[in-house]
C-alpha cells in the first residue's frame, strides 16, 4: 500500500502543477504575441466585437483554432503520387479515364451496398 502524502507533500506538488500550469500559459501567450494575431487584436473595431457575446465566442474559436499546433507533414508522398497521375494522364489519358471511371464506381457501388438494406428472402410456401 501507498504511505500517505503530508499536508507538505500534497502542497509542494500542487505548488509544482501550477507552476507548471502558469508555464505553459505563458508559453501560448507569448506564442500568440508573436504569431502576428496580438496586432490584429489590438484594432479597436476588433475590440468592439470582442464586447458582443458570440461574436467573441466565434473569434476565440477562430483563434484557438489558428494556434493549435499542426504537425508536420512531408508532402513528397503527395508530389509524386500527383506527377505520377499526370504523367500517366499525358502517356495514356483513355487508360487513366477508364481507370478513374471504374474505381469511382467501384467506390460509389460500395457505399450504395452499405446503405441498402438487404431484405430477408422469405420461403415459398
Amino acid at each position: 500500500m501507498n504511505r500517505p502524502e503530508s499536508a507538505r507533500q500534497r502542497l509542494e506538488r500542487s505548488r509544482a502543477l501550477v507552476v507548471q500550469w502558469l508555464d505553459h500559459d505563458q508559453d501560448r501567450r507569448d506564442a500568440f504575441a508573436h504569431s502576428g494575431l496580438c496586432q490584429l487584436a489590438a484594432l479597436p473595431w476588433v475590440r468592439s466585437i470582442g464586447s458582443h457575446p458570440l461574436a467573441s465566442l466565434a473569434v476565440g474559436a477562430l483563434t484557438k483554432w489558428w494556434m493549435k499546433p499542426r504537425v508536420a507533414r512531408s508532402s513528397t508522398a503527395g508530389v509524386l503520387a500527383l506527377g505520377t497521375g499526370l504523367g500517366l494522364l499525358r502517356r495514356r489519358p483513355l487508360l487513366t479515364l477508364i481507370t478513374v471511371t471504374a474505381i469511382g464506381a467501384l467506390a460509389w457501388w460500395t457505399q450504395v451496398r452499405k446503405r441498402s438494406p438487404t431484405l430477408p428472402i422469405a420461403p415459398l410456401k
